[in-house]
């Protein structure tokens, strides 16, 4: 399986696991997912895990993505998007911050866990 969707223990947010390299393709299916269970489960707080999940996709497809595509896919202005990813990896997605608060929402960057999960859950 190419990502794993689930609901946080505490109900509070839902976490999203990729495993393989963030194409465009891959982006697309895992965020309408998403979108699904946060509208159907009234969650509006991520913790997407990309640690093993390099990034492979242009900032032009993010940008135009998260600020055409989440729109209509339900995802509310202000939820919060933590992004956790390994240090490898960090500088791809450096700029899916930037994105994401231009676009309205909450987008923070985490190297740990623990970190990325107090900052979402307050």
């Amino acid at each position: 399986m190419k990502f794993e969707i689930s609901i946080s223990e505490r109900k509070t947010y839902l976490n999203i696991r990729v495993k393989e390299m963030v194409t465009p393709g891959l982006l697309k299916e895992f965020t309408e997912k998403t979108a699904n269970h946060s509208n159907k489960n009234g969650i509006d707080r991520f913790l997407f895990d990309l640690r093993h999940a390099p990034n492979q996709t242009s900032v032009i497809a993010y940008y135009d993505f998260v600020y055409d595509e989440s729109k209509k896919l339900g995802f509310k202005l202000g939820s919060k998007h933590a992004l956790l990813t390994s240090l490898e990896n960090k500088a791809d997605y450096r700029f899916l911050e930037t994105i994401l608060l231009n676009a309205g929402y909450q987008g923070k960057i985490f190297t740990d866990e623990k970190d990325a999960i107090e900052w979402i859950e307050k």
